[in-house]
C-alpha cells in the first residue's frame, strides 16, 4: 500500500475513535512522523496502532490503558530506537500552529485586499500590515491552542461529560497572557513598523504557507 493510501486509511480509522483516544493517538502520530523512521514504516506502524486502539476501544479500554501513559514510548519499544524526540515533536507542533495561523492571516489580507482593489482601486487597510500584528498572530495561535488543549485534557478519560480536576493555575496563566497581548496591542502597535504589502504579495505568502504546511508538516 502506498504512503498516501495509508495516510487516507489512517484518517478513516481516526474518525472511529473517541475524542480522548483520538487526541492521544494524534500525539503518537506527531511523535512518530517527526522521527527518523522511514515514512513507509511510519505509516505501517500508525495503522497497526490504530487497529489495536480500535480493538481495545471496542472492549471499553482507553488509549492510556492500551499503550501506556506517554504516547511516544510505545513506538520506542517497537522500533528499538530512541529516535522519537519529544522536544522536537513539540517544537514542530508549535511551528505548524504558527505557520497555519500566518497562512490564514495572509489569506484574509489577500482576499479582502483584492476585493477592495477590484471595487475601489485601493487595498485600503489590507494594503499594509504591522510587524506587531504578525508577531501576535503567530504567537497568539500557540497560546490559543494550548488553552484549548488544557480544556480538552480536563475531560475525564472515559469521555464522560463530567470534568475532573485540572491545573486551573496553568490555564489562568495562558488566559492572562492572551489578555495581556490584546491590551499591549493597543499601545505597542504604533511602536512597531508598518509595512506596505500588496494583496498579490499576500496571496503569494498565503500559497507559500499552504504549500509549506503540506510539504513540511503533512508530508506523505
Amino acid at each position: 500500500m502506498k504512503v498516501k493510501a495509508m495516510i487516507k486509511q489512517n484518517n478513516v480509522l481516526r474518525e472511529q475513535m473517541t475524542p480522548f483516544n483520538r487526541s492521544y493517538y494524534e500525539d503518537m502520530l506527531l511523535a512518530l512522523r517527526a522521527s527518523k523512521v522511514d515514512p513507509v514504516r511510519t505509516e505501517e506502524l500508525l495503522l497497526e496502532a490504530a487497529a489495536l486502539l480500535l480493538e481495545g476501544q471496542g472492549k471499553g479500554k482507553n488509549a492510556k490503558q492500551i499503550f501506556g501513559e506517554h504516547p511516544e514510548d510505545y513506538f520506542k519499544e517497537i522500533t528499538g530506537s530512541a529516535s522519537i524526540p519529544k522536544v522536537r515533536s513539540k517544537l514542530n507542533h508549535y511551528l505548524m500552529i504558527s505557520c497555519a495561523a500566518l497562512t490564514g492571516l495572509f489569506s484574509v489580507y489577500a482576499i479582502a485586499g483584492l476585493l477592495l482593489l477590484w471595487s475601489t482601486g485601493e487595498a485600503g487597510l489590507f494594503g499594509r500590515i504591522s510587524i506587531f500584528t504578525i508577531l501576535v498572530v503567530g504567537a497568539g495561535a500557540i497560546v490559543l491552542m494550548e488553552m484549548i488543549m488544557r480544556w480538552m485534557s480536563s475531560l475525564s478519560e472515559d469521555d464522560a461529560p463530567k470534568p475532573k480536576a485540572f491545573d486551573i493555575k496553568a490555564l489562568g496563566i495562558y488566559v492572562g497572557i492572551a489578555i495581556l497581548v490584546v491590551f499591549l496591542g493597543v499601545f505597542l502597535d504604533n511602536l512597531f513598523p508598518v509595512i506596505s504589502i500588496s494583496p498579490w504579495v499576500s496571496l503569494v505568502l498565503a500559497v507559500a504557507g499552504g504549500l509549506g504546511l503540506k510539504v513540511v508538516f503533512f508530508r506523505s
